[in-house]
């Protein structure tokens, strides 16, 4: 059969079958075992692949059929136990489709520790399906309370091989202990040659008291780290939470507050778990929290120059996710000088990151040839390392896609996308933040290919996954909610983009600045939709503010924000402001979007509106046709701008 084992789990377990997949996946048998035969074929050194990833199934009434044909093609099935798993229709549809292969005593189960089920057992922590047999079935129990981890795992090797449990735990301990003596026959070794080679070892001392603190000192900062992230979920206890739920930034918060009163000896390992925690802040959006606590952390006197290094990789990308790109790339820049000091940077995953972190700065401020130089180095240097479909290189391929994104180069980015969103989704499942992310990117790619069936398709699986994954408040929410109001308003559906367009703004403006550059787009969008669910006021006020955060930032977006503000107060009778803000807009198109004749003629189509509304017909009737043509060749007439370019010929043909 293709594969050892089927894992099916909850999502909510996800850690543990990642957990599980990878020690499976590593785990070399015995060579006494090696040649015998078992359920999943004569052994070899390492067992088989194990399926763990299938296709998100919350849209389906039934199991995919790619999830039966690895169900099929699979010797056994593990059941991660818990009372997710009870709560979960995809876990017993697993075990009932295995089952009926005629496999139910090839399922193996594997009870995992939760926050307050070390007591639980039977329905509490078993799928329905675990009882729908009259036979008996032992399960594996990771919980201290159970088996243990390490034993809980021999006990499901010995399951899918067949081997006795003693056999393996008594050879695994052998092998344990053999490693233990391999290392302190090399110790005796290293200290005899140490001795004949007293004078060298006295030169180098200094180098290896150096590498000795080095190693000490990483190995207290990961003791302290793991301490820390265990009393981080101390708040979980329902004593302390008074009966109100906890929400993580709730827990990173405490978290803060602990690391600010505590290890004032140790900077390092404090600046350590510093950036770490503002990172998380990040990856929850929260990025005011996560640039105040970077900037404390900056205040230590940390003496490792990679930990200065990523304390200032995360504050460069604070500044970068708040649109502040020129001091994102000095961070940048500073933190690679650092990290030039160390003795492992040729080899560390830093080096790759700040790379690409300085490239997508540099691509948000149009310097696509610095940006395309740095992404090309992080891609060689990261395939060469960790592989072609590694999670570095899906990284690597998302700048790059960004970068020819913003160049306007959308075949090369959309192929970038796709082969990204490839290794994210088999390395990392259907339900990373990351998938979402790249989702979303392709639906822009393909709205600004003129493809919004795609764009809205896209849009619409990552705004499930997001609401799913990332939470309600999350900046990565709001683009999307942002996006999909964008192709219904131009399908003239005000009434469902409203509501989306203003929780859209809402998210945004808690981590970004009104004259951030993504709120150019997010106020003009607010401001179209306000429009045509007849608010003018408040279109005036979001149009206003768009037009500020555009010109901080000589966004691309400017001369359209002018000409659409210009319209609206065309409509509100304020002719000599519109007049002028068409004569600003008319050069800026013309220079900013010289492959897309359609803008241009929104121009003059609308400065043509306003002269029909002053009453000069005749001007307005030549600049209408005119421009009509391109109009309606890429706007279909019931588009927002197809409507209006035909209502507007209508108006001067009874004139």
């Amino acid at each position: 059969m293709r594969y050892s084992a089927f894992i099916s789990y909850n999502h909510r377990d996800r850690r543990w079958a990642s957990w599980l997949h990878r020690e499976l996946e590593r785990f070399r048998l015995p060579k006494a075992l090696i040649g015998r035969a078992s359920p999943i074929g004569t052994l070899e050194s390492k067992l088989p692949p194990v399926f763990q990833d299938r296709e998100e199934l919350a849209a389906s009434p039934n199991l995919t059929e790619s999830v039966r044909e690895a169900l099929s093609e699979s010797a056994n099935l593990i059941v991660i136990c818990s009372t997710n798993a009870v709560q979960s229709r995809w876990v017993n549809e697993e075990i009932r489709a295995f089952s009926a292969l005629g496999r139910r005593d090839r399922i193996q189960w594997l009870i995992v520790p939760e926050a307050d089920n070390a007591e639980l057992s039977g329905p509490a922590i078993f799928p329905a399906a675990f009882f729908e047999s009259d036979g008996e079935a032992l399960a594996a129990d990771a919980r201290k309370s159970g088996d243990g981890r390490r034993s809980a795992f021999l006990k499901l090797v010995a399951g899918l091989t067949q081997v006795r449990y003693d056999e393996l735990r008594q050879r695994d301990q052998t092998r344990r202990l053999r490693r233990l003596l391999v290392l302190a026959t090399a110790a005796g070794v290293g200290f005899l040659m140490m001795s004949a080679l007293a004078t060298y070892a006295f030169i180098a001392r200094s180098e290896a008291v150096r590498d000795r603190d080095l190693a000490r000192q990483k190995t207290v900062t990961a003791e302290r780290t793991t301490d820390f992230v265990k009393g981080l979920f101390e708040v979980s206890d329902p004593s302390e939470a008074k009966g109100q739920s906890i929400t993580a930034a709730e827990v990173l918060d405490r978290g803060a507050r602990q690391i600010d009163a505590s290890l004032t000896n140790e900077p390092d390992v404090k600046a350590e778990l510093m950036s770490t925690l503002s990172e998380v802040y990040i990856g929850l959006g929260s990025y005011r929290r996560a640039e105040a606590l970077i900037g404390r952390s900056l205040m230590l006197k940390a003496s490792n120059p990679e930990t200065r290094a990523r304390q200032l990789a995360v504050a460069g990308n604070a500044k970068a996710l708040q649109g502040e790109y020129e001091r994102s790339i000095t961070i940048y820049d500073q933190a690679l000088a650092q990290l030039q000091k160390s003795e492992g940077f040729a080899g560390s995953p830093l080096r790759s990151r700040l790379s690409i972190a300085k490239a997508e700065s540099l691509a948000s401020l149009d310097r696509f040839d610095e940006a395309d130089q740095l992404i090309a180095q992080a891609l060689k240097i990261d395939t060469k390392r960790e592989g072609v479909n590694s999670i570095a290189v899906a990284r690597d391929l998302e700048a790059a896609g960004l970068t020819n994104q913003f160049a306007e180069k959308y075949v090369e980015a959309r192929a970038q996308y796709e082969r990204a969103l490839a290794i994210r989704i088999r390395a990392q499942g259907q339900l990373h933040p990351k998938v979402s992310e790249d989702l979303n990117e392709l639906g822009t790619i393909a709205y600004l290919q003129d493809d919004p069936g795609s764009a809205e398709r896209y849009w619409k699986l990552s705004l499930v996954r997001d609401q799913k994954v990332i939470g309600p408040d999350h900046p990565d929410l709001a683009a999307t909610l942002n996006n999909l109001g964008r192709v219904l308003l131009e399908q003239r559906k005000f009434a469902e983009a409203l509501p989306l367009l203003r929780r859209s703004a809402a998210i945004s403006l808690k981590q970004k600045n009104e004259t951030h550059d993504d709120m150019a787009f997010i106020f003009a969008n607010l401001a179209m939709a306000t429009e045509g669910a007849g608010e003018r006021g408040a279109a005036e006020t979001y149009f206003s503010k768009a037009l500020v955060a555009a010109e901080q930032h000589k966004h691309r977006l400017l001369a359209p924000i002018l000409v659409d503000l210009a319209a609206l107060q065309c409509r509100q009778k304020k002719f000599p402001k519109a007049i002028a803000m068409l004569d600003r807009a008319l050069p800026i198109m013309a220079a900013t979007y010289p492959d897309d004749p359609w803008r241009l003629a929104w121009a003059q189509n609308t400065r043509g509106d306003c002269l029909l509304r002053q009453g000069t017909v005749s001007g307005a009737r030549t600049l209408i046709r005119a421009s009509a043509p391109a109009l309606l060749k890429r706007w279909s007439p019931k588009s927002l701008y197809g409507y209006e370019t035909r209502r507007r010929l209508l108006a001067v043909s009874r004139r």
